[in-house]
Protein backbone atom coordinates (compact mmCIF):
# COMPACT_ATOMS: atom_id res chain seq x y z
CA UNK A 1 0.00 0.00 0.00
CA UNK A 2 1.17 3.26 -0.84
CA UNK A 3 1.85 5.51 2.13
CA UNK A 4 -0.92 8.42 2.65
CA UNK A 5 0.97 11.40 0.94
CA UNK A 6 1.97 9.82 -1.73
CA UNK A 7 0.55 10.63 -5.47
CA UNK A 8 -0.14 8.61 -7.92
CA UNK A 9 2.16 9.78 -11.85
CA UNK A 10 0.29 8.47 -14.26
CA UNK A 11 2.31 8.53 -17.98
CA UNK A 12 0.30 7.81 -21.04
CA UNK A 13 1.42 6.75 -24.30
CA UNK A 14 0.10 5.79 -27.35
CA UNK A 15 1.30 2.07 -27.46
CA UNK A 16 2.87 -0.59 -29.62
CA UNK A 17 2.56 -4.47 -30.15
CA UNK A 18 5.41 -6.38 -28.59
CA UNK A 19 4.73 -8.85 -31.43
CA UNK A 20 4.27 -9.32 -34.56
CA UNK A 21 1.53 -11.88 -33.63
CA UNK A 22 -0.30 -8.74 -31.70
CA UNK A 23 -0.66 -6.59 -35.04
CA UNK A 24 -3.79 -7.49 -35.63
CA UNK A 25 -5.27 -7.19 -31.85
CA UNK A 26 -3.41 -3.78 -31.57
CA UNK A 27 -4.81 -2.87 -34.98
CA UNK A 28 -8.76 -3.82 -34.25
CA UNK A 29 -8.05 -1.73 -30.83
CA UNK A 30 -6.52 1.64 -32.44
CA UNK A 31 -10.42 0.63 -35.10
CA UNK A 32 -12.67 0.66 -31.77
CA UNK A 33 -13.49 -3.21 -32.67
CA UNK A 34 -13.19 -2.67 -36.40
CA UNK A 35 -11.08 -5.72 -37.63
CA UNK A 36 -8.40 -4.95 -39.83
CA UNK A 37 -8.01 -6.16 -43.50
CA UNK A 38 -5.28 -9.08 -43.84
CA UNK A 39 -3.29 -6.48 -46.32
CA UNK A 40 -3.65 -3.92 -43.61
CA UNK A 41 -1.97 -6.63 -40.74
CA UNK A 42 0.69 -7.62 -43.42
CA UNK A 43 1.72 -3.93 -44.42
CA UNK A 44 2.44 -3.42 -41.08
CA UNK A 45 4.37 -6.40 -40.14
CA UNK A 46 6.20 -5.73 -43.05
CA UNK A 47 6.71 -2.09 -41.77
CA UNK A 48 7.91 -3.40 -38.74
CA UNK A 49 10.47 -6.14 -40.38
CA UNK A 50 12.18 -3.53 -42.17
CA UNK A 51 12.72 -1.43 -38.74
CA UNK A 52 14.89 -4.89 -37.21
CA UNK A 53 11.36 -5.74 -35.64
CA UNK A 54 8.68 -4.65 -32.89
CA UNK A 55 9.02 -0.86 -32.32
CA UNK A 56 10.83 0.34 -28.99
CA UNK A 57 7.83 2.61 -28.37
CA UNK A 58 7.47 0.44 -25.32
CA UNK A 59 10.98 0.30 -23.46
CA UNK A 60 11.53 4.11 -24.15
CA UNK A 61 8.23 5.09 -22.35
CA UNK A 62 9.17 3.18 -19.58
CA UNK A 63 12.33 4.99 -19.21
CA UNK A 64 10.44 7.75 -19.91
CA UNK A 65 7.96 7.80 -17.12
CA UNK A 66 10.84 5.84 -14.65
CA UNK A 67 12.71 9.37 -15.28
CA UNK A 68 10.29 11.80 -14.54
CA UNK A 69 8.65 10.11 -11.65
CA UNK A 70 12.67 9.86 -10.01
CA UNK A 71 12.94 14.04 -10.97
CA UNK A 72 10.23 14.55 -9.56
CA UNK A 73 10.91 12.46 -6.41
CA UNK A 74 14.05 14.52 -6.56
CA UNK A 75 13.03 17.68 -6.15
CA UNK A 76 9.42 17.49 -4.94
CA UNK A 77 9.12 13.58 -3.66
CA UNK A 78 6.38 11.37 -2.98
CA UNK A 79 5.43 10.18 -6.51
CA UNK A 80 4.58 7.11 -7.54
CA UNK A 81 4.67 5.74 -11.63
CA UNK A 82 2.37 4.04 -13.54
CA UNK A 83 2.30 3.22 -17.15
CA UNK A 84 -0.78 3.66 -19.32
CA UNK A 85 -1.16 3.04 -23.19
CA UNK A 86 -4.27 4.03 -25.14
CA UNK A 87 -4.09 1.35 -27.11
CA UNK A 88 -1.95 -1.79 -25.71
CA UNK A 89 -1.45 -3.32 -22.24
CA UNK A 90 -1.14 -1.83 -19.85
CA UNK A 91 -4.33 -0.22 -20.94
CA UNK A 92 -5.41 3.10 -19.18
CA UNK A 93 -8.19 2.18 -17.45
CA UNK A 94 -6.09 -0.82 -16.10
CA UNK A 95 -3.54 1.50 -14.86
CA UNK A 96 -5.66 3.56 -12.96
CA UNK A 97 -7.40 0.74 -11.42
CA UNK A 98 -4.13 -0.51 -10.28
CA UNK A 99 -3.47 2.94 -8.57
CA UNK A 100 -6.90 2.62 -6.39
CA UNK A 101 -5.55 -0.62 -5.57
CA UNK A 102 -2.58 0.45 -4.15
CA UNK A 103 -4.11 2.63 -2.14
CA UNK A 104 -3.03 6.08 -4.32
CA UNK A 105 -5.48 8.61 -3.51
CA UNK A 106 -4.69 11.38 -5.35
CA UNK A 107 -2.79 11.44 -8.86
CA UNK A 108 -1.59 14.04 -12.03
CA UNK A 109 -2.05 12.63 -15.66
CA UNK A 110 0.62 13.59 -18.25
CA UNK A 111 0.55 12.40 -21.80
CA UNK A 112 3.61 11.70 -24.10
CA UNK A 113 2.18 13.47 -26.61
CA UNK A 114 2.46 17.58 -26.30
CA UNK A 115 -0.18 18.55 -28.40
CA UNK A 116 -3.85 18.60 -27.44
CA UNK A 117 -6.80 16.75 -30.31
CA UNK A 118 -10.13 15.47 -29.52
CA UNK A 119 -8.75 12.87 -31.71
CA UNK A 120 -5.83 12.05 -29.64
CA UNK A 121 -5.66 13.50 -26.04
CA UNK A 122 -9.48 13.58 -25.32
CA UNK A 123 -9.21 9.92 -26.15
CA UNK A 124 -6.54 9.40 -23.36
CA UNK A 125 -8.89 11.12 -20.74
CA UNK A 126 -11.71 9.69 -21.94
CA UNK A 127 -9.93 6.32 -20.90
CA UNK A 128 -8.91 8.16 -17.58
CA UNK A 129 -12.48 8.50 -16.97
CA UNK A 130 -13.82 4.95 -17.72
CA UNK A 131 -11.09 3.67 -15.29
CA UNK A 132 -12.74 5.78 -12.86
CA UNK A 133 -15.75 5.22 -13.51
CA UNK A 134 -15.21 1.63 -12.79
CA UNK A 135 -14.31 2.42 -9.09
CA UNK A 136 -16.38 2.59 -6.26
CA UNK A 137 -14.09 4.78 -4.56
CA UNK A 138 -12.98 7.18 -7.65
CA UNK A 139 -9.84 8.94 -6.73
CA UNK A 140 -9.51 12.77 -8.35
CA UNK A 141 -6.54 12.72 -11.21
CA UNK A 142 -5.37 16.20 -12.29
CA UNK A 143 -5.18 15.63 -16.17
CA UNK A 144 -2.72 17.76 -18.46
CA UNK A 145 -3.99 18.35 -21.57
CA UNK A 146 -1.10 20.02 -23.74
CA UNK A 147 1.94 21.44 -23.05
CA UNK A 148 2.75 22.57 -26.72
CA UNK A 149 4.40 25.87 -25.33
CA UNK A 150 6.06 25.29 -22.52
CA UNK A 151 9.74 27.10 -22.53
CA UNK A 152 11.71 23.68 -21.19
CA UNK A 153 10.08 21.40 -23.93
CA UNK A 154 10.53 24.05 -26.74
CA UNK A 155 14.14 24.08 -25.63
CA UNK A 156 14.52 20.50 -25.80
CA UNK A 157 13.12 20.33 -29.32
CA UNK A 158 15.96 23.06 -30.38
CA UNK A 159 18.61 20.72 -28.55
CA UNK A 160 18.22 17.70 -30.85
CA UNK A 161 18.01 20.30 -33.72
CA UNK A 162 20.79 22.05 -33.44
CA UNK A 163 23.03 18.61 -32.52
CA UNK A 164 21.56 17.46 -35.96
CA UNK A 165 22.70 20.53 -37.69
CA UNK A 166 26.36 20.35 -35.97
CA UNK A 167 26.20 16.79 -37.87
CA UNK A 168 25.24 17.66 -41.46
CA UNK A 169 28.34 18.32 -43.38
CA UNK A 170 29.36 22.41 -43.34
CA UNK A 171 28.76 22.77 -46.75
CA UNK A 172 25.41 21.40 -46.78
CA UNK A 173 24.71 23.45 -43.15
CA UNK A 174 24.25 27.42 -44.57
CA UNK A 175 20.55 28.02 -45.38
CA UNK A 176 19.54 23.77 -45.00
CA UNK A 177 15.59 23.89 -44.99
CA UNK A 178 13.85 22.22 -41.83
CA UNK A 179 10.57 20.45 -42.46
CA UNK A 180 9.23 20.44 -38.89
CA UNK A 181 6.74 17.38 -38.67
CA UNK A 182 3.52 15.54 -36.67
CA UNK A 183 1.44 12.89 -37.20
CA UNK A 184 -1.28 13.58 -39.33
CA UNK A 185 -5.34 13.68 -38.19
CA UNK A 186 -8.75 13.92 -40.07
CA UNK A 187 -9.32 17.34 -41.59
CA UNK A 188 -12.80 17.06 -39.88
CA UNK A 189 -10.97 18.03 -36.65
CA UNK A 190 -11.22 21.43 -37.76
CA UNK A 191 -14.80 21.92 -38.05
CA UNK A 192 -14.90 21.76 -34.43
CA UNK A 193 -12.08 24.45 -33.71
CA UNK A 194 -9.70 21.95 -32.69
CA UNK A 195 -6.44 23.32 -31.63
CA UNK A 196 -4.34 20.94 -32.69
CA UNK A 197 -3.06 22.52 -35.56
CA UNK A 198 -2.42 25.88 -34.53
CA UNK A 199 -0.20 23.98 -31.29
CA UNK A 200 2.03 22.22 -34.01
CA UNK A 201 2.70 25.52 -35.84
CA UNK A 202 3.25 27.52 -32.65
CA UNK A 203 5.70 24.98 -30.98
CA UNK A 204 7.58 24.82 -34.75
CA UNK A 205 7.84 28.62 -34.43
CA UNK A 206 9.17 29.16 -31.12
CA UNK A 207 11.99 26.56 -31.97
CA UNK A 208 12.37 27.96 -34.72
CA UNK A 209 13.08 31.29 -32.96
CA UNK A 210 15.83 29.70 -31.26
CA UNK A 211 18.17 29.94 -34.50
CA UNK A 212 19.33 32.83 -36.52
CA UNK A 213 17.22 32.96 -39.71
CA UNK A 214 16.02 29.84 -39.72
CA UNK A 215 14.39 28.62 -43.50
CA UNK A 216 11.32 26.07 -42.05
CA UNK A 217 7.85 25.19 -43.09
CA UNK A 218 5.57 22.30 -41.53
CA UNK A 219 4.44 19.01 -43.16
CA UNK A 220 2.33 16.22 -41.60
CA UNK A 221 2.98 11.97 -41.74
CA UNK A 222 1.35 8.80 -41.26
CA UNK A 223 -1.96 9.81 -42.55
CA UNK A 224 -4.27 7.04 -42.01
CA UNK A 225 -5.90 5.07 -44.45
CA UNK A 226 -9.80 5.76 -43.58
CA UNK A 227 -12.66 7.34 -45.43
CA UNK A 228 -11.42 10.73 -44.13
CA UNK A 229 -9.52 13.54 -45.50
CA UNK A 230 -6.59 14.10 -43.46
CA UNK A 231 -4.52 16.67 -42.65
CA UNK A 232 -1.74 18.18 -44.90
CA UNK A 233 0.75 19.04 -46.97
CA UNK A 234 2.71 15.54 -46.14
CA UNK A 235 6.47 15.16 -46.30
CA UNK A 236 6.60 14.19 -49.57
CA UNK A 237 4.70 17.48 -50.91
CA UNK A 238 7.08 19.75 -48.64
CA UNK A 239 10.25 17.92 -50.23
CA UNK A 240 8.90 18.49 -53.58
CA UNK A 241 8.76 22.52 -52.43
CA UNK A 242 12.26 22.25 -50.84
CA UNK A 243 13.40 20.47 -54.12
CA UNK A 244 11.93 22.97 -56.46
CA UNK A 245 13.29 25.89 -54.35
CA UNK A 246 16.93 24.97 -56.01
CA UNK A 247 18.04 23.33 -52.26
CA UNK A 248 20.33 19.84 -52.02
CA UNK A 249 19.53 19.01 -48.80
CA UNK A 250 17.04 18.71 -45.82
CA UNK A 251 16.46 18.53 -42.72
CA UNK A 252 13.51 16.50 -40.73
CA UNK A 253 12.39 17.55 -37.06
CA UNK A 254 9.21 16.12 -35.28
CA UNK A 255 8.18 18.25 -32.82
CA UNK A 256 4.53 15.70 -32.39
CA UNK A 257 6.80 12.73 -31.60
CA UNK A 258 8.49 12.52 -28.69
CA UNK A 259 10.19 9.04 -28.72
CA UNK A 260 11.37 6.64 -31.94
CA UNK A 261 9.35 4.36 -32.81
CA UNK A 262 7.47 3.33 -36.29
CA UNK A 263 6.58 6.54 -37.48
CA UNK A 264 9.92 7.69 -37.27
CA UNK A 265 12.24 5.05 -38.16
CA UNK A 266 9.89 3.76 -41.06
CA UNK A 267 8.21 6.84 -42.38
CA UNK A 268 11.17 9.00 -41.54
CA UNK A 269 14.45 6.58 -41.84
CA UNK A 270 13.46 4.74 -44.77
CA UNK A 271 10.57 6.08 -46.90
CA UNK A 272 11.12 9.88 -46.15
CA UNK A 273 14.91 9.40 -46.94
CA UNK A 274 13.57 7.39 -50.06
CA UNK A 275 11.34 10.21 -51.10
CA UNK A 276 14.25 12.42 -50.59
CA UNK A 277 16.38 11.26 -52.65
CA UNK A 278 14.55 10.91 -55.60
CA UNK A 279 14.58 14.55 -55.42
CA UNK A 280 17.91 14.88 -55.45
CA UNK A 281 18.01 16.04 -51.60
CA UNK A 282 20.23 14.52 -48.80
CA UNK A 283 17.88 13.54 -45.98
CA UNK A 284 18.66 14.46 -42.37
CA UNK A 285 16.77 14.15 -39.31
CA UNK A 286 16.86 15.20 -35.52
CA UNK A 287 15.90 12.83 -33.11
CA UNK A 288 13.25 12.42 -31.11
CA UNK A 289 13.34 13.39 -27.73
CA UNK A 290 13.77 10.27 -25.86
CA UNK A 291 14.87 10.70 -22.02
CA UNK A 292 16.66 13.33 -22.71
CA UNK A 293 17.00 15.79 -19.34
CA UNK A 294 15.79 18.49 -21.09
CA UNK A 295 12.48 16.69 -21.90
CA UNK A 296 12.64 14.79 -18.85
CA UNK A 297 12.99 18.79 -17.00
CA UNK A 298 9.93 19.88 -19.08
CA UNK A 299 7.58 17.24 -17.86
CA UNK A 300 8.73 17.63 -14.43
CA UNK A 301 8.21 21.77 -15.05
CA UNK A 302 4.46 21.48 -16.48
CA UNK A 303 3.87 18.77 -13.71
CA UNK A 304 4.74 21.08 -10.77
CA UNK A 305 2.75 23.68 -13.17
CA UNK A 306 -0.31 22.11 -12.91
CA UNK A 307 -0.26 20.86 -9.46
CA UNK A 308 0.36 24.30 -7.79
CA UNK A 309 -2.41 25.75 -10.75
CA UNK A 310 0.20 27.69 -12.30
CA UNK A 311 -0.97 25.67 -16.07
CA UNK A 312 -3.70 27.01 -17.86
CA UNK A 313 -4.67 23.39 -19.68
CA UNK A 314 -5.86 21.05 -17.16
CA UNK A 315 -8.68 19.45 -16.24
CA UNK A 316 -9.60 17.54 -12.91
CA UNK A 317 -11.35 14.17 -13.48
CA UNK A 318 -13.81 12.39 -12.54
CA UNK A 319 -15.80 15.67 -12.67
CA UNK A 320 -14.55 17.96 -14.76
CA UNK A 321 -16.09 18.65 -18.42
CA UNK A 322 -14.34 16.86 -21.29
CA UNK A 323 -14.44 17.19 -24.84
CA UNK A 324 -16.39 13.97 -26.70
CA UNK A 325 -13.37 12.56 -28.28
CA UNK A 326 -13.60 11.97 -32.03
CA UNK A 327 -12.55 9.24 -34.37
CA UNK A 328 -11.40 8.68 -37.84
CA UNK A 329 -14.58 6.58 -39.94
CA UNK A 330 -13.60 3.53 -40.75
CA UNK A 331 -15.31 1.22 -43.46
Amino acid sequence: MARRDTRGLLVMAYGTPETLDDVRPYLTHIRHGHEPSDEAVEDLKDRYGQIGGPSPLYQTTVDQMKALTGRLNWSNGGYRGYLGMKHWYPYIPEAVRQMVDDGIEGAVAITLAPHYSTMSIAQYLSYVREGLESLERPIDILCIKSYHDEPLFIDALAEKLHEAMARVPEERRVDLPVVFTAHSLPEKILKENDPYREQLLETSRLVAERFADLSWRFAFTSQGATKDKWLGPTLAEALDEVAAEGHKAVMACTVGFVSEHLETLYDFDIEGRKDAEQRGLAFYRAPALGTSNRYIAALAEVVRKAEAGEHRDVVVLPEGELQAPTYPTYG
